[in-house]
Order: C-alpha cells, then sequence, then structure tokens
C-alpha cells in the first residue's frame, strides 16, 4: 500500500488498512498490549452536574495529540475553533504515524497527558481507564442523536466490545470507499456507471470483450480485498461485519453469506476481470495506471480523490458500491482522527467543546476541503460543482443517510490484515477456494484473539 495508501487506523491490538489523500504520511497502529502505560486509578467518569457546555471567557489552554499526518488538517480545524472560542488555545503534540497508536497509552498515562487525543486501540485505551466517558458530555450536546453507524465506532461496552455501550470518541471525519471509473472509456464502451451488480459484472464484461481491464488492482498491497468486503457488506450485512470487527463473542465470517461474495470475486477473477498483474502492483502503480486509462474502474477510497481529480479533471466519476438485497447503499468507512479526551485531562469541558466543534458545519466543510467525509450531520459542505470531489461527497451523504457506514474488515485484529493480504492473493492465483478462503481468515482472527 503506497504512502499516501496507509492513513491505518488501528483499533485494539489492531492495524489498520486505510488511505488518505490529505495526509502523505502513512500510519501503522500495532498497539501495545492492554494495560502498558495504564492510567492506574484516573477517574474516568465525570458528574454530569458539575460539566458545562459553556467554557466561558478565562484563559484556557488544552493539548491536542494526534499522528504527524493528520497534522495540516488539524491545524486547520484548531485554528477554526480558536476563531470561536478565542479564551481557548490549543496546543498540539504529533508523534509519526507509524508510532503514535503505539505510544499514544504512554502519552495518557503521563505527568502532563494531553486533553484531546487520537485513540486507535478504543477498547484498550477504555480496559486501561485512560479515557473518559463522554455520557454526560453527549447528552448535554445530543451526540446522541448522532448516527448509529458513527456512533458504534465510539462506543465500548461494560465487556470491552465496541460498537455499543457508553460513549468515548467523536471522529475528526471519515474516509469512504468506492468505486472510481474511468469516464472517457466508460464513454468508448457505452456503458453508465453501474448501480446494480448485475450493472457491475455487465459493464465488466464489456470492457473484457473490448480489449480493456475491468478493474485495475494493486493488489501486492491489498487492493483487492476491497472488491471482497464491498461484496461482503451487500451479502453478509452491516452488523454481523461490525460485529466481527468489534471482537465480538462468536463472531464470524466463516458463513454462507460471506462464501456467496468471496465466489463472486473468485468469478471475477476467473473471467480476467482483474488486471493479470495485480499480485505484483502495488497501490500506487495500479493507480497511475487507472489514470493512463488502462482499465474501465479502479476500486478505492477518497483518500484518492485528490489526486485522480488533480491527474484526471474531470475525466474520473466515483459511485458507492452497488447496492444489494438490502436496497440500502453500504460501504466502508472510518474515522480519520477518533478524538477521545484522555481521562487525566483537567480541561475536558474545554475539550469537549472542541469535540462538539468537529460536528459544526465550519469544520465539516473543513474536513472535506482536504477530501474526507465530514463528522455528523448536516447539510452536505461546498464543493466544485462536478468536480470528483463533489461525487465522493454525495456518495458521502447518501451512506450517512442510509446509517451504511460499515467498519473495515482488515481492523478486527492487529495481525488479520496480514491474512487478508495473504489469502486474498491466494484467491486471486488460483491457490486457495473461496471456502478454504474464509475459513483461514476466521481460523487466523479467533487464535489472535486468545
Amino acid at each position: 500500500m503506497t504512502a499516501a495508501h496507509r492513513w491505518i487506523r488501528g483499533t485494539r491490538h489492531r492495524l489498520v488498512p486505510g488511505a488518505a489523500a490529505l495526509v502523505a504520511a502513512s500510519m501503522l497502529a500495532a498497539c501495545s498490549s492492554p494495560g502498558s502505560g495504564g492510567a492506574g486509578e484516573a477517574d474516568t467518569t465525570v458528574d454530569p452536574d458539575a460539566i458545562s457546555t459553556e467554557v466561558g471567557d478565562e484563559e484556557v489552554e488544552i493539548t491536542l495529540y494526534d499522528g504527524a499526518g493528520l497534522k495540516a488538517i488539524d491545524d486547520a480545524l484548531i485554528e477554526a475553533f480558536t476563531e470561536q472560542y478565542p479564551n481557548i488555545t490549543v496546543k498540539t503534540r504529533f508523534d509519526p504515524d507509524d508510532v503514535q497508536a503505539q505510544n499514544a497509552p504512554r502519552v495518557l498515562a503521563s505527568d502532563d497527558p494531553p486533553d484531546v487525543a487520537r485513540i486507535n486501540a478504543l477498547s484498550d485505551i477504555v480496559g486501561n481507564n485512560q479515557l473518559t466517558n463522554l455520557d454526560p458530555y453527549a447528552e448535554a450536546y445530543g451526540w446522541n442523536e448522532l448516527p448509529e453507524g458513527q456512533l458504534a465506532m465510539y462506543r465500548v461496552d461494560d465487556e470491552g466490545v465496541r460498537g455499543s455501550g457508553s460513549q468515548y470518541t467523536v471522529a475528526s471525519g471519515f474516509v469512504l470507499t468506492g468505486i472510481y471509473y474511468n469516464k472517457d472509456v466508460a464513454a468508448e464502451l457505452g456503458v453508465e456507471p453501474p448501480t446494480t451488480l448485475e450493472e457491475l459484472e455487465s459493464t465488466m464484461a464489456a470492457a473484457k470483450d473490448a480489449g480493456v481491464t475491468p478493474i485495475m488492482s494493486g493488489n501486492q498491497t491489498g487492493g483487492a480485498t476491497f472488491a471482497v468486503q464491498m461484496m461482503m457488506n451487500n451479502t453478509v450485512g452491516k452488523q454481523p461485519i461490525n460485529d466481527w470487527v468489534f471482537n465480538v463473542p462468536d463472531a464470524t465470517v466463516d458463513t454462507p453469506e460471506a462464501l456467496e461474495a468471496v465466489e463472486i470475486v473468485k468469478g471475477w477473477v476467473d473471467d480476467g476481470y482483474f488486471n493479470d498483474d495485480a499480485n505484483g502492483t502495488d497501490g500506487t502503480v495500479a493507480l497511475g495506471r487507472f489514470v493512463e486509462g488502462e482499465s474501465l474502474y479502479f476500486f478505492s477510497g477518497s483518500w484518492d480523490a485528490s489526486a485522480l481529480q488533480d491527474q484526471m479533471g474531470d475525466k474520473v466519476g466515483f459511485v458507492l458500491a452497488p447496492v444489494g438485497d438490502s436496497g440500502s447503499p453500504l460501504g466502508m468507512s472510518d474515522p480519520v482522527s477518533n478524538f477521545g479526551i484522555p481521562a487525566q485531562s483537567d480541561q475536558k469541558d474545554a475539550a469537549a467543546a472542541f469535540l462538539n466543534f468537529l460536528l459544526s458545519p465550519e469544520a465539516r466543510q473543513i474536513v472535506v476541503d482536504t477530501g474526507a467525509g465530514p463528522s455528523g450531520v448536516g447539510d452536505t459542505p461546498e464543493t466544485e460543482p462536478g468536480s470528483l470531489k463533489a461525487e465522493v461527497q454525495d456518495a458521502f451523504t447518501q451512506l450517512v443517510e442510509a446509517d451504511g457506514q460499515v467498519q473495515f474488515v482488515q481492523n478486527a485484529t492487529s495481525g488479520i490484515n496480514a491474512d487478508w493480504l495473504s489469502q486474498t492473493q491466494e484467491l486471486l492465483a488460483g491457490r486457495v477456494s473461496p471456502a478454504d478462503y474464509l475459513a483461514n481468515i476466521q481460523g487466523a482472527y479467533e487464535e489472535q484473539l486468545q
């Protein structure tokens, strides 16, 4: 996965593939073990009667902690926030992206902890008593009325399982996945962007017949896994996939529904719909070959929108993956920065005001300007009409309105991304059956959770 392709989000012991055009650096969240850097007896609760959504006019200083690759977007958000709250000064602390997740437990447990911090290993951090339970603030600010798909990314229950329970974080924005298509190639083939699986497959067949590669994939860095999960989203459904990613007991992907999805992708392999060197092609090269018109489709995410818009102008379009039997769009979509308030912060009201600002129209516009999807709900931020970014934002709006944000399966454990990558490479090489593909991944998942 390329530098622009490794906007990785970590969760419990996990590392995640993802990407972002707005950050050049990659990050990898190989998290420390539970309990490392724990905050001991830190009070993670706040008295609902003691909090305030009014920050007054006294001078307050808070510190924000994030990965260095997010500095540009964080700086823009802070500048806009402090214009609204001139009495609050926001200092920043950034760690290199590939170690921020590892460092976070120790930073949060330090003598000088931040007040707002990017949280990757949410379950572990909550389990270490290092994060403030935001339920009183959620009630005061109305965060508990956010779409359930977003709230699931912020919550951890009493058993340490994500997806439900108390709220601990708010995202600065979201990435999303979909299908880029070359408009010139589509016009030459006489096809329209697909909205159903049947349309997708018929357009790929038309491309193949015309000597055009249907899907350009950089599967050296896991590009084809996006295709697998796009099909799984429809055949398996959002909740079972999120349960698996959130490590809900007995969750499994070794099911007939998932098998149906993998068999669809295996059929595409057999039909020659992927570039035949996909396993030896990385994400950057795949993107470049798509730009050059070598393929009709490129399955990827919003992190590539800026680069593609710069290189292809109005010759590239973006659509969500075809809708399945549910009739609602589903797409992989994770937080850019999942911000929480460390338990040892002594400026929690000011920190909560910053989290609430992330949901404001001003913050949503800043995030959209960088190419990501906005946090919360509201009118779609402005984009240049007819631009690729406008199409991406329209797609994100559709996804949020349908409550269709699905977690990346590569985030389920710290090691499972490597298993998805290796197994998908084996699938494209014809060395593993769809049934064994899923059995192998589920086996690795269960072993890693022990």
